[in-house]
């Protein structure tokens, strides 16, 4: 699928985004802690949804470590505050330049560029988050290094599981 069709996919799919049901509810809750939970509670319902997409590949492929679905379901947890207009403007800059995102993001929680900012970091932000709800610690290392190059680790589980996150979320 091209670049732009699948993003405009991923766009409409966000948009149409269905609360979640009994059996969402319970995959959350089967493999987060309640603080977790709540946290995941936090994200646009299209995000929870991109979530749970991400969980249930990795399911379907046989992984059930609960440290790989735990990251699964909070990775883009720092996105939240990111809205839509931000989002769309980070698509077509990093089709434009991987460097424009970094250089529009600003720390300065006050200014209008700080969405870049969530949106650049999110991946350590999203694990500083989940530390605080008591998640498994390799979570968080996978929270923090999911948009990473892949390479490979010392601990070869955690690299199995590293590439299966990645991969799973850049096709979703």
């Amino acid at each position: 699928m091209s670049g732009l069709r699948y993003r405009v996919q991923q766009f409409w799919s966000a948009a149409r985004a269905q609360p979640l049901g009994p059996a969402d509810l319970r995959l959350v809750s089967d493999h987060l802690p309640r603080a977790a939970v709540e946290l995941f509670q936090t994200m646009p319902l299209g995000d929870q949804r991109h979530s749970l997409t991400v969980a249930r590949a990795l399911l379907a492929q046989g992984y059930r470590q609960r440290p790989l679905l735990q990251a699964a379901l909070l990775h883009d947890v720092a996105k939240a505050r990111v809205g839509l207009a931000h989002r769309t403007v980070v698509v077509v800059s990093n089709a434009i330049s991987k460097k424009l995102v970094p250089r529009l993001a600003s720390p300065n929680f006050k200014s209008w560029r700080y969405p870049f900012y969530l949106s650049w970091h999110h991946p350590e932000l999203g694990a500083e988050a989940a530390a605080r709800t008591g998640v498994d610690a390799r979570a968080l290392t996978l929270i923090r290094q999911h948009q990473s190059p892949l390479s490979a680790t010392a601990d070869t589980e955690m690299s199995e599981w590293r590439r299966a996150l990645k991969l799973v979320d850049d096709q979703n």
